[in-house]
């Protein structure tokens, strides 16, 4: 089955609450726009977020737009949902995904909301892992419905569940991510976000391991490392 994500290399992150950073947010090479509801937009900036983005989705884009919204257990996803469902909206991520139940309870929203809104088409859910229980969890999560046609994982939360900070100790979560997309029909996962601090050395000695391991893609914060990483998941 194809699926939106078949030929996605690259999702550009952006702050769903910065105006500025909004306006531009399709000014860059990326293949794909995430608007971040969840972590970095500060718990104050929910409201003014969901109403930029709500902007944004009320038209189609030029590149796929996704919404990553707040988690399950936040309570919040239906406040995002209510605001981000419109013609311009691709798919939706979902951060820190541990219960398949969880990620079945946002699917039937969403689908309510597509509905009420008489959008037609499929509106697909790409599901994060950045937890033990997520990745013990992510053969579960990978097939939760048929809405589920991406995974990706989250380093940053995980390394400190785990308590490692070296791709030795996160060598086996990534793999099972792998075998479990692989498993599900699904493209290879996302690669974690890169550091924009980080140089351009090290932002290719990632990737290029990122796809030796079988990820399809990644997700930056950047604007200047897009062509890198466009050109190592080519």
């Amino acid at each position: 089955m194809s699926s939106v994500f078949d030929s996605i290399r690259s999702y550009f992150y952006v702050p769903a609450y910065r105006e500025d950073l909004v306006a531009a947010a399709f000014d860059n090479d990326a293949d794909a726009v995430v608007f971040d509801l969840e972590h970095l937009t500060p718990d104050d900036q929910k409201d003014a977020g969901r109403a930029l983005v709500a902007r944004v989705v009320a038209t189609e884009q030029p590149k796929p737009v996704l919404v990553r919204v707040n988690g399950y257990p936040t309570g919040w996803y239906e406040q995002d949902l209510d605001a981000v469902v419109g013609p311009g909206l691709t798919a939706l991520r979902i951060p820190k995904s541990e219960s398949a139940s969880e990620v079945r309870a946002i699917a039937r929203a969403l689908d309510a909301r597509r509905a009420a809104a008489g959008i037609t088409r499929v509106i697909p859910l790409q599901v994060m892992i950045e937890t033990a229980v997520g990745v013990t969890a992510v053969d579960e999560l990978a097939v939760a419905t048929h809405l589920v046609e991406s995974i990706g994982l989250g380093e940053g939360d995980l390394k400190a569940d785990l308590g490692t900070a070296t791709d030795e100790g996160l060598a086996f979560s990534r793999a099972r991510l792998v075998v479990a997309a692989r498993a599900a029909g699904l493209p290879g996962p996302v690669q974690v976000t890169f550091n924009p601090a980080g140089s351009h050395d090290e932002l290719r000695r990632s990737t290029e391991l990122g796809r030796s391991l079988g990820y399809s893609s990644r997700t930056l914060l950047d604007p200047a490392h897009v062509a890198l990483v466009n050109s190592v998941y080519a």
